[in-house]
């Protein structure tokens, strides 16, 4: 009779970013343990959604251990780091694995490391040896460093910004442990960094300078020896000392064709760098913009205050702006304030709130708007995503209210969540395609859920935590010279592609 193999399920994923003006904390957290894993995942569009129905394909049994996902934030506390730890490595240890799945993003920080993904690698490591294979899966804005690639045996990360592949990340990262596993490879990883950053804004999978490099990945590297590769465009608001773009190769051996790809990819995108442009409008141009365009609605990207970057969501860009025009111009928007919504709930639909609202959270970039409105709905602030990207996750944005001032329709959440999604308005009883203009604190994310509706985007350019424009940016810490911040010359021949042998 054949031995089954067993593959350990696990995911810990959090964006940070350096610039938040609080750290994540464990309550930020979802945490799911063993049989919960299945139920929350199973067929969803997640990581952890590809590695299950893969492995049913497979017919390798799945050991559901733990999975946690927070929406980004600041870098997490070392308390509430080591409590995610030890839940972790409890699981593992009483786990007899072949092999060990692990869901990861790649940019997420603690206060003590600058790789928090690669301490929980490490420490995972520590805890079932050096023979049992892992393999992970990145998010595309990955920092990825030599300490976590020394300690795994193969890493897949996502292909596509706006995300929409990540049951496909988690399946391909099945297929690839398990080859390890069946046919006891002992992979080589290939590693090329290149110093520079990009506005996610322009960094998309679809536009002409990735969609032509990750064609180069799929068709310069030689196929019978690559099980996996992977272009990493890193996260840009991490201020720690390293950080860098990365291309990453997982071959079956020692293959001397691979670096030199590498390398000619890497200089093609250096030499196309300037390409990443974005049009910014300024505020005191925005409603005119929006007025010069024929079609609506227009979306409105407040970027800079990108809840899925680790902003706080507070910012109230867009409704400074279009508050003195509230009688000509209809909008949807969104604001974390959780005293107003507490006290809209109080106050009953149909009352009216008069009061500030915004910049509760993080006063550093803009100052409370004083606002009088009506209180026209009122919820849990619970729902499910239904566009492509994370289709079918539970969100919850506590107690929330949906404020109507003149033709602004202000959703206020009490806890921060993606914007990403037309279904966060319609939970709220507005449709978004009906106003003239839609806001969404999101530089790209938004895109596949809204291309049905939107008619136009415009990026406005205003200080916040995920500002955009990354001139702008008040790194500190970061390694010098890095693109856009610095302009020099890179020679790919002169940084010579790294190998981890497993």
């Amino acid at each position: 009779m054949a031995t089954t193999i067993t593959f350990g399920v696990a995911g810990m994923t959090q964006e940070s970013n350096s610039f938040a003006s609080f750290p994540s904390t464990l309550n930020d957290f979802t945490v799911e343990r063993d049989m919960e894993i299945v139920s929350a995942n199973r067929g969803a569009n997640t990581e952890v959604g590809g590695f299950l129905q893969e492995l049913d394909c497979l017919h390798v049994q799945a050991v559901p251990l733990l999975s946690g996902w927070a929406i980004s934030a600041g870098p997490i506390e070392d308390s509430a780091f080591d409590t995610l730890m030890d839940l972790l490595l409890e699981k593992v240890k009483g786990a007899k694995l072949d092999g060990l799945l692990l869901a990861l993003h790649g940019s997420w920080l603690s206060a003590s490391h600058a790789s928090a993904d690669a301490e929980l690698v490490r420490r995972v490591r520590k805890v079932i040896g050096p023979e049992i294979p892992i393999v992970i899966t990145l998010d595309l804005h990955a920092n990825v460093t030599p300490a976590l690639l020394s300690e795994i045996q193969g890493v897949v990360g996502f292909r596509t910004y706006p995300h929409v592949d990540m049951a496909e990340t988690g399946r391909k990262a099945v297929r690839l442990l398990y080859e390890l596993v069946t046919q006891r490879v002992r992979p080589h990883l290939y590693w090329l960094p290149i110093p520079m950053l990009a506005p996610p804004q322009s960094a998309a999978t679809d536009l002409p300078v990735l969609s032509d490099l990750l064609k180069r990945l799929d068709s310069e590297l030689p196929a019978d020896a690559v099980l996996s590769s992977s272009f990493f465009c890193v996260q840009p608001w991490l201020d720690v000392e390293t950080v860098n773009s990365s291309l990453v190769v997982v071959a079956r051996t020692e293959n001397a064709e691979v670096p030199a790809a590498l390398q000619s990819i890497g200089a093609e995108l250096w030499n196309r760098r300037n390409e990443f442009h974005v049009d910014w409008v300024a505020p005191e141009d925005l409603v005119s913009r929006v007025l010069a365009e024929d079609s609506r609605p227009v979306l409105v990207s407040e970027a800079f205050d990108g809840t899925g970057a680790g902003s706080p969501g507070d910012h109230p860009g867009v409704l400074s702006v279009l508050l003195p025009h509230r009688q000509e111009l209809s909008a949807c928007l969104f604001i974390v304030d959780p005293e107003v919504a507490r006290r809209a709930h109080e106050l009953g639909i149909g009352a009216q709130f008069s009061g500030n609202l915004g910049a509760s959270l993080d006063s550093r970039f803009a100052s409370p708007l004083r606002i009088e409105a009506c209180v026209r709905y009122l919820s849990d602030g619970k729902f499910l995503l239904k566009g492509p990207v994370f289709q079918g996750r539970a969100v919850d944005m506590g107690t929330t209210a949906m404020l109507e001032v003149g033709g602004l329709k202000v959703v206020v959440a009490s806890r921060s969540t993606m914007v990403i999604d037309p279904e966060l308005y319609r939970s709220q009883q507005v449709e978004p395609a009906q106003q003239d203009i839609i806001a969404v604190k999101s530089p790209t994310l938004f895109r596949p859920g809204y291309a049905s509706i939107m008619k136009r985007v415009i990026h406005l350019d205003m200080p916040g935590v995920s500002q955009g424009n990354l001139q702008k940016v008040p790194f500190a810490r970061i390694s010098r010279p890095c693109w856009p911040l610095d302009e020099f010359s890179w020679e790919e021949s002169s940084h010579p592609v790294r190998c981890f042998r497993t």
